[in-house]
């Protein structure tokens, strides 16, 4: 599914999934995606979904609607557009391309497939009868578009560049623990992990292979 992070003077304020069809986005209370703002219409613009195809129109708005810094009346929306709303920035994350792009590789390498034998620093444990609790990792800086979201949905989750294993995040049954990789050790909270791993809390920053990324447990 299709999604929007939303982000206000450069913070990310929330993340929200499109729904097949229609979904208004303005300062009008009803408003599917509802922007409290007064550089916002009330009825700002519209998004349609159809399939994996998701289009942005401009709904006569005071201040315009603007992707990737131009002004548009209508858009086809591609994977990593900034759709600019008065003081609102979304961005648009496709589900069909969002595994696959450049962040996910160099930043967030999901861990081997189970027919294949794991990095030898990597000890993967045995699968957790239930997750904690659904986790992501949210880029803050240095690993691509910020607020590109990563969700943390195999068992071992390795960080680092291609080739190259910098640190790793294991699901275990108590939560979800952060360990140094190959030569690099991570800084949490800005400061370096110590002993094999650490037990990551909901709001935690982790500093690793020059990116900055907030991890964030539902």
């Amino acid at each position: 599914m299709a999604k929007f992070i939303i982000k206000l003077n450069n913070n990310v304020v929330d993340h929200v999934e499109l729904e097949q069809g229609d979904v208004k986005i303005g300062r009008k209370a009803g408003c599917g995606i509802h922007l409290d703002n007064l550089s916002v219409s009330g009825e700002h613009a519209n998004i349609f979904t159809i399939g994996e195809d998701s289009f942005v129109q401009d709904l006569g708005s005071t201040n315009g609607t603007y992707v990737n810094n131009k002004k548009i009346t209508k858009h086809h929306l591609k994977d990593g557009d900034s759709v600019v709303l008065g003081k609102y920035t979304l961005v648009y994350l496709s589900e069909a391309t969002r595994e696959s792009s450049a962040f996910a590789k160099t930043v967030a390498i999901t861990g081997p497939a189970s027919n294949t034998r794991p990095a030898p620093a990597a000890k993967a444990p045995a699968p957790a009868a239930k997750a904690p609790g659904q986790a992501a990792l949210i880029t803050l800086s240095g690993g691509g578009t910020p607020g590109k979201r990563i969700d943390l949905a195999k068992t071992v989750t390795n960080l680092g560049k291609a080739g190259k294993r910098s640190g790793s995040i294991t699901r275990m049954p108590d939560g979800y623990h952060l360990a140094a990789g190959e030569g690099e050790v991570p800084k949490l909270n800005g400061r370096a992990i110590s002993g094999k791993n650490v037990k990551l809390r909901n709001g935690d920053i982790i500093e690793v292979a020059g990116a900055r990324l907030q991890f964030h447990l539902k």
